[in-house]
């Protein structure tokens, strides 16, 4: 298991298009590429900040994990960030492990009690069955090869156990708002999406299945009037709900059977 303490990141693909951030331009980085977190890195707690919408998304995200079954149950996070699931799965019960390719943002999810592990999504370096539970919280969207990525999460999740997401759907609606409009608007850095990278649930829900999870699905969305009282003048007190609509946002939960695949 390599920890955060163990050496730089290996630079791996990036997506085709420029960053129009100034931080995405002064590092001359493309949509999608994970070192734009380093240069965001103080960001991820910062009240009212850059990253304020992935934190409601995080407690979001959170309600949607079981209690422990048994002592010394592992809670895997996928793409953990800066930590920000953390204080919401605190209580649960839990060994909490943190996987990321980015060093800034795994220091900080350690500072949160998170055990960090430096590590590619599609590769993990752990073993078959060992996660009671596993959060991809805003991963499947990056990642470089998806079946890769969701056949790993799945192949770590023990036999019984959940399977807990939210990522972006893949449709004109969801790009639009996402990019197009998003980030023209103040406080949402630009770049950090390639929306040829968005995933559309059927395809995710076949991916899982291949690997024995059964996936249900649902929208979310951030409240409307507390995400534009943050965009106007930092007020960090939104939440994120669930909507009928599975357009722009949507979460999964599943849940690992025994029976045979295909």
């Amino acid at each position: 298991m390599r920890t955060v303490a163990d050496g730089p990141i290996a630079d791996g693909p990036i997506a085709d298009g420029p960053v129009d951030s100034p931080a995405g331009r002064r590092a001359g980085l493309r949509r999608n590429d994970p070192r734009q977190y380093d240069l965001l890195a103080d960001q991820w707690w910062r009240p009212g900040g850059a990253f304020a919408v992935l934190r409601w998304l995080a407690a979001a995200r959170a309600a949607l994990v079981p209690a422990a079954r048994r002592p010394g149950a592992l809670l895997l996070d996928l793409g953990c960030g800066g930590g920000l699931l953390a204080p919401h799965v605190a209580g649960l019960g839990y060994r909490h492990v943190g996987v990321d390719v980015t060093g800034s943002a795994l220091r900080l999810a350690a500072g949160r009690g998170v055990r960090p592990v430096l590590a590619d999504a599609t590769a993990l370096p752990l073993p078959d069955g060992c996660a009671d539970v596993v959060v991809a919280g805003e991963l499947f969207e990056h990642v470089t090869d998806l079946p890769a990525a969701v056949g790993e999460a799945c192949r770590v999740l023990a036999p019984s156990g959940v399977l807990v997401l939210d990522t972006l759907n893949d449709t004109r609606l969801s790009r639009f708002l996402t990019v197009t409009v998003a980030e023209r608007l103040p406080r949402v850095p630009a770049g950090l999406h390639d929306p040829a990278r968005y995933v559309d649930p059927r395809r995710l829900g076949a991916l899982c299945a291949r690997h024995g999870v059964r996936l249900r699905v649902r929208g979310a969305r951030p409240t409307t009037w507390p995400t534009l009282r943050w965009l106007l003048c930092g007020d960090d007190r939104g939440r994120v709900v669930p909507t009928r609509s599975t357009a722009v946002l949507y979460q999964g939960v599943g849940v690992r059977w025994d029976g045979p695949r295909g």
